[in-house]
């Protein structure tokens, strides 16, 4: 930005004196001159617009990035915020399934042992705000599956469902805090990031302050020893531009004068903040071990532990009455086990009874059984028997059918072969035809050749024709025959069949017979195998069911005794503790109203401190410049009358220029930035040349 503000002649050196005509043997200023500095003025205020307009888009377009960050920032905490729940609300839901597993299965209905769930985090404003839309089917689902766990698990008391609803909400609870902790942690991490880059960014600037700062002192330096060494001008118009030039330089000095000063200033407050910075993150990051490392002592005067140990007593109540009504049970299960092996022997009893009227039965039963079968065996043996014969009969049948009818089709071609091959001399071979008495000799000649070769051929497969007529009748009759021996060789088979049957079915009743008395030995022993292993099971569950109980109790007697030793300590050292956070809090109450006030007080005075240095630091910067105009018109009033009269007209003229350019319009100037405006009489060499001249 620096270097766009600068004029556009390139061809002007930086370090040279200010380019300005100077009189040749008392010449004036040419007019060409002056149409290049009006040109080189409107090329400069042309960049100047120029470079204003670019500003303002810049910070359009900074506007519109920063709202656009915001948003960004927004939505990636909510998503942040949303992923933490759900994991949260996953963890929980893993926890409630795991600990309704571990119960043994029964019978009863999963609506009077459902436990109380906490996956609805009623109390939690982001699940509500998230999750409320989106979860109801899986909710529904995931409740389904909860009340079939607990459905499937043993007798559960009251007393332990409230447990279980308690550890529930506990988990839930402390899902929502570490949730809250996940989002303060990012969120400050981003805050230390967003510092930092904000520091880096001061520094990057008080680089380059201290670089423009350096550069600009070195060109005001230039400067001010060229317009010294420079000679004054002897006409009116050069005197007035050099009075214009050095009211100019003058008033420019004195406000870069002030913004050093002010920056000097603002630097010692922004190292002063630095400081103050510093030692307060060093107190937090001291906080925040605090926060970490709780101590036991603060751990005892939380809400939780407070809670918990309600909750520790009810369980040694709990566990008291659960022994005693362990024992009662012992009890009951003794005389339960009694009347179970009396009904045992009852139903063995009575089983066996029956199971005999029910064999006596069965083998009356298969007696009948087996003689309806061989009934059966018998009448399927005669119907398949009759359809065997009827099937031969019909293929027979249609055997001879077929050869009867191959016989009458060869009986007619070999009729109409002999009445074409046998013609008389007598009678006409055929009707006259003109066609062929029409033809020549030499086509009937041809045609006479043909017929006789055909003839020759019908003679040479006359002979061959016999001889398979011959084969093919004595195949029929062969065929006949053997038909014939084979319904008699049937007809012997059927009747050794029907024998062999008939001792068949008499050693296939004694079987099944001996088969009927197998299955009933075979399923009475099946029987009592099963019962004397069912017996055996149960009896293996109840004695581990009994060692389990057994190491159980062992373990709770143990556990109380524990809880109750750390019960007696956490109380005392929970009414100390009680004691001294009370003393405490009131002591704290009372510090903090006061370092709040201090604070406050404080913060107004460091307000008016930084606003007294900087307008002191400007008033000295006005002071040493008043003191150097002083001492430099006592210098001018007290060298040669000529000069200070000239210096006075050359002041006069740049006085009236510059009432005429305020009382011009104000189209010309509005545009331009404040700092490269005239300064007119507001400044401090206007006030200065008037002192000097009443």
């Amino acid at each position: 930005m620096e270097d766009r503000k600068r004029p556009a002649s390139g061809a002007v050196d930086d370090y040279a004196p200010p380019s300005k005509r100077q009189a040749v043997n008392g010449g004036g200023k040419s007019k060409d001159d002056s149409a290049d500095m009006k040109e080189e003025a409107w090329i400069e205020e042309y960049q100047k617009g120029a470079i204003y307009r670019q500003m303002l888009e810049y910070k359009r377009e900074k506007i519109n990035l920063e709202s656009r960050v915001q948003e960004l920032e927004k939505s990636s905490t909510d998503h942040d915020d949303h992923i933490r729940i759900i994991d949260a609300w996953v963890l929980q839901l893993l926890q409630e399934i795991e600990a309704l597993v571990d119960g043994a299965i029964s019978s009863r209905s999963p609506a009077d042992l459902a436990p109380g769930s906490a996956l609805s985090f009623k109390d939690s404003k982001e699940f509500q705000r998230h999750l409320n839309d989106k979860g109801k089917t899986f909710r529904s689902k995931t409740d389904a599956i909860l009340q079939r766990l607990a459905g499937a698990r043993g007798e559960v008391k009251p007393e332990v469902t409230q447990l279980e609803s308690q550890i529930n909400s506990l988990l839930a609870r402390q899902k929502e805090l570490i949730v809250k902790v996940d989002r303060l942690e990012a969120q400050n991490a981003s805050l230390s990031e967003q510092y930092d880059k904000a520091t880096l960014k001061v520094i990057k600037a008080e680089r380059k302050l201290d670089r423009t700062k350096s550069a600009q002192v070195q060109k005001l330096e230039q400067q001010a020893l060229a317009s010294a060494t420079a000679h004054p001008a002897t006409k009116d118009e050069n005197g007035a531009n050099s009075g214009t030039a050095n009211g100019d330089s003058g008033a420019l000095k004195l406000q870069y004068q002030e913004a050093m000063a002010v920056m000097a200033k603002q630097k010692q407050q922004l190292e002063a903040a630095l400081s103050e910075n510093k030692a307060l993150t060093d107190e937090n990051s001291t906080f925040k071990i605090k926060k970490e490392a709780v101590t036991d002592e603060e751990y005892a005067r939380t809400e939780v532990f407070k809670h918990f140990k309600g909750q520790n007593e009810d369980l040694i109540k709990r566990i008291n009455h659960l022994e005693a009504t362990n024992k009662h049970l012992r009890e009951e299960a003794e005389k339960l086990r009694g009347e179970r092996t009396e009904w045992k022997s009852k139903l063995e009893t009575e089983a066996q009874a029956a199971t005999l009227e029910v064999e006596d039965q069965l083998q009356q039963k298969d007696q009948d059984l087996t003689r309806i079968r061989s009934a059966r065996d018998e009448l399927l043996a005669e119907v398949a028997m009759r359809k065997a014969s009827q099937d031969q009969e019909k293929t027979a049948l249609t055997q001879i059918k077929e050869l009867a009818e191959a016989q009458v089709d060869r009986i007619a071609e070999l009729e109409s072969e002999l009445e074409r091959l046998r013609p008389t001399e007598d009678t006409a071979m055929s009707d006259p035809r003109p066609d062929l008495e029409a033809l020549a000799v030499e086509d009937l000649r041809q045609r006479y050749v043909k017929l006789e070769k055909d003839f020759e051929a019908i003679n040479k497969e006359l002979p061959l024709l016999e001889k398979s007529y011959k084969k093919s009748m004595a195949l029929a009759h062969k065929k006949v025959m053997d038909f014939q021996h084979l319904e008699d060789r049937v007809a012997t088979l059927t009747a050794e069949k029907s024998k062999a049957d008939q001792k068949y079915f008499a050693a296939r009743k004694d079987m099944d017979i001996r088969t009927a008395e197998i299955r009933t030995l075979r399923a009475q022993n099946g029987k009592s195998s099963e019962i004397i292993s069912q017996l055996k099971d149960v009896e293996m569950q109840n004695r581990a069911l009994i060692g389990s109980l057994e190491k159980q109790i062992a373990a709770l007697k143990q556990d109380i005794s524990t809880a109750m030793a750390e019960r007696k300590k956490l109380e005392q050292l929970s009414t100390e503790a009680t004691r001294r956070a009370d003393s405490c809090k009131s002591q704290i109450s009372n510090l903090a109203d006061l370092v709040k006030a201090k604070d406050a007080a404080v913060a107004a005075m460091k307000e008016q401190l930084l606003k007294a240095e900087t307008e002191l630091e400007k008033t000295k910067v006005d002071v040493k410049e008043i003191a150097k105009d002083c001492n430099k018109w006592k210098l001018k009033c007290q060298s040669n009358s000529s000069e200070e009269e000239e210096a006075l007209r050359a002041w006069r003229r740049a006085e009236h220029k510059s009432h005429r350019g305020a009382n011009a319009p104000k189209d010309d100037t509005t545009t331009q930035p404040r700092r490269f405006r005239p300064t007119g009489h507001g400044g401090v060499g206007g006030q200065t040349r008037r002192r000097a001249q009443d």
